[in-house]
């Protein structure tokens, strides 16, 4: 499996301007990533008023469906989500999702928690865990993250995060380590670039990911967001019975796009596209949701 996070359960980062489709960490839209397991997302920034206008709201909701066609005669995907956070004190901010998703002909459900804390100006820290109930799902996965912020504006944001997971087969478990780095830019454009590595069991199967991702908007009117993933995944989860080859350590790629819309300054829209493609089948995807900020 790879390090990402179904899309559904990524967290709108909408005060850092940072859309993630997924994992992806939900980077992390609501299509479904590449290994389909559940997640809780990395969120890559956290406090960033001094940096990104216009002043944050403190809490968010989402709600959406998503659909995806594969290839190779494989049964399309469905996918219905809600999502959200809020901030109940300053420098705290909780992030939730929940999902029920349709994979291979096997319907399972995702929830997901996760807390992101302020530990001082230059310091912010992750930890989240998510449960879910299909075979090609994550029974659990617990993360963790620490997060340092630099330059006198901290527009550069290095981080360090740790997963687990344990997979829906009974049989498969995930720990991996992934080092990400972050960029806003002063015309209001974000950058961000990582690289995960993955250690599975049975077999001791070591994978690698990278991604780049950038985002372009402004919160509060609208935001556009591309991310490109591509390496190496350490087994191919699906729903139990499923005939596919039993192949490790086989390389995959992954680009999403999500467009999200302020149509008052309050709610919205979000769209969103995903192509991923293995050795094995194709995949695309759309999403579309609405939100509310309060």
């Amino acid at each position: 499996m790879s390090f990402g996070s179904i899309p559904a359960l990524a967290p709108p980062l909408q005060r850092a301007a940072l859309i993630i489709a997924a994992g992806c960490c939900l980077a992390e839209g609501a299509l479904a990533q590449a290994a389909g397991g559940d997640a809780v997302s990395m969120p890559l920034a956290s406090t960033m008023e001094d940096v990104v206008s216009p002043k944050p709201t403190t809490g968010s909701v989402e709600v959406g469906v998503a659909g995806a066609h594969l290839s190779d005669g494989l049964q399309h995907w469905t996918e219905g989500y809600a999502l959200g956070h809020f901030s109940p004190a300053s420098g705290t901010v909780l992030h939730w999702s929940v999902a029920s998703q349709r994979h291979f002909g096997e319907t399972g459900t995702v929830g997901a928690l996760s807390v992101v804390y302020d530990f001082s100006p230059d310091w912010y820290g992750l930890v989240g865990i998510s449960g879910a109930t299909a075979s090609f799902q994550n029974r659990y996965r617990l993360d963790a993250g620490a997060f340092r912020k630099w330059g006198e504006e901290r527009r550069w944001v290095t981080g360090l995060a740790f997963m687990h997971a344990a997979s829906g087969d009974h049989i498969h478990h995930d720990n991996a380590l992934r080092a990400t780095l972050l960029y806003y830019a002063p015309a209001g454009w974000t950058g961000e670039a990582g690289v995960s590595v993955n250690r599975s069991s049975p077999g001791s199967v070591t994978s690698t990911r990278a991604f780049i991702a950038g985002t372009v908007g402004q919160v509060g009117q609208r935001t556009v967001a591309l991310r490109l993933e591509h390496g190496q995944e350490g087994y191919l989860p699906v729903a139990a019975g499923l005939d596919l080859p039993a192949d490790v350590r086989f390389r995959s790629t992954e680009a999403t796009l999500q467009w999200r819309q302020w149509v008052t300054r309050r709610w919205g829209y979000v769209l969103g596209t995903q192509l991923y493609r293995n050795p094995y089948y194709h995949r695309a995807g759309l999403q579309i949701g609405i939100f509310m900020d309060f």
